[in-house]
């Protein structure tokens, strides 16, 4: 379905630009519980200000709700076919995107919330959580990529 295909390709570039330039809560509070200190923010990327600074894309419900939106489209790529293509195959870079980087912001939002100090698996910890700048890398490259080549294989 053809709106499968956009809220695909609008919602991976957005998860992707707050993964990769906006805060990242469950760090945060992992400071605040160790007492570290907040590095000092650079101001000169204008996209990490605003990312960091917008009052939407700093929201923590908006968060949970774009990764639970995000992971029910990368689903739904994986289980709609877009005209003649082949199924699951044909859209399966964006979808994986969209799981993956609803899942990051999933797995921040419960870091963040969790009432007591929350021990994650090593490879879950490390790739979605430490590592979490190279899946938004990943959706941001899916969804331009999605945009730029409708028809190819695997896009």
């Amino acid at each position: 379905m053809l709106q499968f295909y956009f809220l695909s390709i609008m919602l991976n570039l957005i998860a992707g630009m707050i993964l990769v330039y906006g805060t990242d809560f469950s760090k945060i509070k992992r400071h605040e519980e160790n007492d570290v200190p907040e590095t000092v923010k650079n101001k000169g990327n204008s996209l990490k200000n605003m990312f960091e600074n917008n009052a939407l894309f700093g929201d923590r419900i908006f968060r949970l709700i774009l990764g639970i939106l995000t992971m029910f489209v990368g689903l739904m790529k994986l289980l709609s076919v877009v005209h003649d293509d082949v199924p699951v195959v044909g859209d399966l870079i964006p979808a994986l995107a969209g799981l993956s980087g609803g899942f990051c912001l999933l797995v921040e939002y419960y870091c963040e919330n969790a009432s007591t100090e929350l021990k994650l698996p090593g490879i879950i910890g490390k790739l979605f959580v430490d590592d979490r700048k190279y899946i938004g890398w990943f959706c941001i490259t899916a969804a331009v990529l999605h945009f730029a080549f409708p028809d190819a294989l695997l896009l």
